[in-house]
């Protein structure tokens, strides 16, 4: 059901990155949208324009719908799975602004610049209950949103309207809501990247088991409570490296950690949920990487040099063929 998080390199360089996990195929490609162009939403009766371009994991279906991306001034966003938790507005209701669920991450990117203007932004938006095509339903979802310098909200649909919430911790999965896995991090005080000191009871010395000790019962399973708090300590504790490419592999690491493969995680229909892709918003770099589960290849796209040749939309095809180099 999705995990996200935000990592900081050497460098001081932004990435926000996320599993993308679903029960059936989505078919989304890396989807470039150039300035000016215009998505309509409410059958054509409203609408809004792209200030900004950007790249993300996208699909076309009446208009283009994205899970993720990035723009060209450095704003991430991706939409994650809220399925217990998201409160929308009815469609009846005759508020000025709305959108569609499945409208707010191209409505982002296409509007913002920062974290600080999304949530000025946010302020006056309804988000109402109207179907996606996808999957035949109304889209239950929240948004993490970062920036060039590293800051990072979280949106979510309550019964109290858009709640934005400051996530210093750079983590958000699925339900419950952010503001209780915050909470439910304090459990896990006693977690470190060490190993654990000996302790004496009565005439007994325990020594604990060695290296990597220090992380007992830290949560292994694929519940949303359980990887926000695996993706927290990892998160925490990993390398900082510099480069673009250094940095693709360290989060890669990061998010193998939660990445689904098919079979381990059965719905109660009996398909499979699992991580269909990874993708990497780099946001100093304005680039868009992404991983597909069929694939050991990385694809990137390049939004500044887009800007510079491309004046129109263009969807990439990303082969899914395994590449393993034959030694001789």
């Amino acid at each position: 059901m999705c995990t996200s998080i935000v990592y900081e390199n050497k460098d001081s360089n932004f990435f926000l990155a996320r599993t993308m996990d679903f029960s059936f195929p989505l078919g989304g490609s890396p989807i470039f949208i150039p300035k000016d162009y215009t998505f309509y939403v409410d059958n054509d009766s409203k609408n809004f324009d792209v200030q900004y371009s950007f790249v993300g994991s996208g699909r076309h279906l009446e208009d283009y719908l994205f899970a993720d991306g990035v723009n060209e001034e450095g704003l991430g966003v991706a939409s994650l799975y809220f399925s217990d938790d998201a409160n929308y507005t009815a469609l009846d209701n005759e508020a000025e602004h709305f959108l569609a669920p499945h409208d707010v991450v191209a409505w982002l990117l296409s509007s913002f610049k920062t974290v600080t203007e999304v949530i000025e932004g946010v302020v006056n938006q309804t988000i109402k209950a109207e179907e996606c095509s996808v999957i035949g339903n109304v889209l239950p979802l929240h948004w993490i949103v970062s920036d060039q310098e590293g800051d990072t909200i979280v949106i979510e649909p309550t019964k109290n309207g858009l709640i934005i919430h400051n996530n210093p911790v750079k983590v958000m999965t699925n339900s419950p809501d952010f503001s209780w896995h915050l909470t439910n991090l304090n459990q896990y005080n006693q977690l470190s990247n060490t190993t654990l000191k000996e302790s004496l009871y009565h005439q007994f010395l325990a020594k604990g088991n060695g290296a990597g000790s220090g992380a007992l019962g830290l949560p292994g399973d694929y519940t949303s409570i359980s990887r926000f708090v695996r993706t927290a300590f990892i998160s925490e504790h990993i390398e900082k490296v510099g480069g673009f490419e250094e940095s693709i592999n360290v989060i890669t690491r990061l998010l193998s950690s939660v990445f689904i493969p098919k079979g381990i995680k059965k719905k109660e229909n009996g398909k499979d949920d699992y991580t269909q892709f990874i993708s990497y918003m780099a946001l100093n770099d304005c680039s868009y990487v992404i991983n597909y589960y069929e694939t050991n290849q990385l694809f990137k796209v390049d939004l500044k040099k887009m800007n510079r040749t491309q004046h129109e939309i263009k969807e990439f095809k990303c082969s899914k063929d395994l590449q393993i180099e034959l030694l001789q």
